[in-house]
């Protein structure tokens, strides 16, 4: 039976301890098909007799919260970045920092990685952007007390500035095109308690924080604020409604609620589709986890795994510091959700799958690691603060990171893979960064080195997409869905920049096929709405699809 988990319970007991939805067809109807151009490279699957494993790299970069400890709220870490900023085709890395410095690391190929240092630091969120338009990728960062940069690597050099018209300092940032006219925008939510923290009355008479669009013209960035408050950890764009268009969804901390926002041609509607939600939201990622084609929404909130009288004498003093006691009308629970579409509402089946509780965690993200065809779950997890944690060797909470595996979306089982390290993880996201089909996995924690984890599987089946819009400013078709009829598997993909916590990931779409060596069908829909159909698609390739209509 579904218990809620309410940690004042928890606390009086541990002192008396120690005295689905339906599937969709897999041939689909294509409408407003527009035409497209193909090229492809083989992806250079390894042949020699290996196994679902991972092997451990860690990076000079080293992400650090203070010289004496990362205390509230530097320990919340700082985020990383995966694309193409050189223009090669190939990923490149960048890693935050909090006291230290960004690093981009520049992929040489055959996981070869060379390092470039800049002067940036105190950031949170990056992402890797061709905001606007001209064929050439920059970085985009928020900073802890400062605006927004938008940097460009060139000469070996990264060079930064504060991006135009954007004068407030933010914490957690997302890219869309979300009034469809061809050019991407960007929604800031700000980290309130770290700004009074910081500034005291001061934020307040200077207008405080909250939700903002910045939506792109011709002549820059037009704010719209939505709300004058947040602790906004996370920012996703998931179709709340199901209209057909992207929403704007914030995961808050400290039991603020999470936010919504429904839009059409009029504006932008609050709304709180779910009957419940996590109380202190740290990430938020939406993927097809069960092949029905739908996009399904995981937010990953504080709840231990183990829940033995030995966890919770680690876990039960911050904890008591940081929540409060829920009323039962109150949606907001102490655990983590994945909120799935059943064809009039929102349902929560975390729980029911096992996935409600992965510790104290941070980014999340699906992904199909093993190539069979199903999307498994990395949660990367644990918590170091001084002023929090004093009571624990080091001052931190330290947890094994997750990884839960599946090969149905009906039982997921936790295994190891050589991925799941113990640490104090914050960022985290999948790319292929060996172009070997299959995806590897990067991680940047708090005061720790910046990690590599190569993913050795072999002799699977695969095909990675990648979409290219000549035609409007958002060239990289951020918000366009791919997906893949195959093996009577209707597998579905989200073209992003960003999701999880503070990471930003390729704009190349990955689809494990186990076996399979021929897909029946391959329809990308455009931000616009507008589809292309593609039948002539075989395994282990990488497809860059261009689009060739006129706007």
């Amino acid at each position: 039976m579904h218990t809620r988990f309410i940690w004042s319970f928890l606390a009086s007991a541990f002192l008396m301890l120690s005295a689905c939805g339906n599937a969709l067809p897999v041939s689909q109807t294509v409408h407003s098909a527009v035409a497209v151009s193909t090229e492809r490279r083989v992806l250079q699957v390894a042949q020699q007799p290996c196994g679902y494993r991972f092997s451990r790299t860690d990076l000079p970069h080293y992400t650090s919260g203070g010289s004496t400890g990362s205390a509230l709220y530097a320990s919340n870490g700082s985020g990383l970045a995966v694309g193409d900023l050189t223009g090669d085709g190939q990923p490149d890395l960048v890693f935050g920092n909090i006291v230290g410095t960004v690093t981009v690391y520049v992929n040489e190929g055959n996981f070869v990685f060379t390092p470039i240092q800049t002067t940036l630091t105190d950031v949170r969120s990056l992402a890797i952007v061709d905001a606007d338009g001209d064929g050439t990728r920059e970085l985009y960062a928020t900073r802890r007390f400062a605006p927004p940069i938008v940097g460009k690597l060139s000469n070996g050099a990264l060079t930064y500035e504060p991006i135009p018209e954007v004068y407030s300092a933010f914490y957690a940032m997302g890219w869309q095109d979300l009034n469809r006219d061809g050019a991407l925008d960007v929604v800031f939510g700000t980290y309130d308690n770290e700004q009074l923290q910081q500034q005291g009355l001061i934020f307040q008479t200077r207008g405080g924080g909250g939700v903002f669009v910045y939506t792109q013209t011709e002549t820059g960035f037009t704010p719209q604020r939505l709300n004058d408050s947040a602790q906004a950890l996370a920012i996703a764009f998931p179709d709340l409604n199901h209209d057909g268009r992207p929403d704007v969804l914030v995961g808050n901390d400290f039991n603020e609620p999470d936010a919504g926002w429904t839009i059409n041609d009029a504006g932008y509607t609050a709304v709180a589709p779910f009957s419940q939600t996590t109380e202190n939201t740290m990430s938020l990622d939406y993927a097809d986890y069960n092949n029905d084609g739908v996009l399904d929404i995981y937010a990953t909130d504080m709840k231990p795994y183990d829940q033995s009288v030995t966890t919770m004498a680690r876990w039960l003093p911050a904890m008591l510091k940081l929540t409060r006691p829920l009323t039962a009308d109150d949606p907001q629970y102490t655990e983590n959700t994945l909120h799935t579409w059943d064809g009039s509402h929102w349902r929560n089946r975390a729980y029911d799958l096992q996935l409600d509780a992965t510790g104290w965690s941070w980014s999340a993200k699906f992904a199909d690691l093993d190539n069979n065809g199903w999307q498994d779950l990395y949660v990367v997890n644990g918590m170091k603060a001084t002023d929090l944690l004093s009571y624990l060797p080091d001052d931190e909470l330290s947890e094994d990171d997750m990884l839960f595996v599946t090969d149905n979306s009906e039982r997921y089982e936790l295994v190891d893979r050589g991925i799941s390290q113990t640490g104090s993880g914050r960022s985290a996201t999948m790319a292929d960064l060996d172009n070997d089909g299959d995806l590897d996995v990067v991680v940047n924690p708090i005061d720790g080195n910046a990690q590599l984890y190569r993913n050795e599987l072999c002799q699977t089946a695969s095909i990675a997409v990648t979409l290219v819009d000549p035609t409007s400013a958002n060239r990289d078709a951020v918000g366009a869905i791919v997906s893949v009829a195959a093996n009577k598997q209707l597998l579905t993909r989200s073209i992003q920049v960003s999701s999880g916590y503070l990471s930003g990931q390729p704009t190349t779409a990955h689809f494990g096929l186990g076996d399979t060596q021929r897909i029946e069908q391959l329809v990308v829909t455009w931000p616009d709405g507008k589809q292309s159909e593609l039948t002539d698609i075989t395994a282990n390739m990488h497809y860059t699809i261009t689009r060739k209509d006129a706007p």
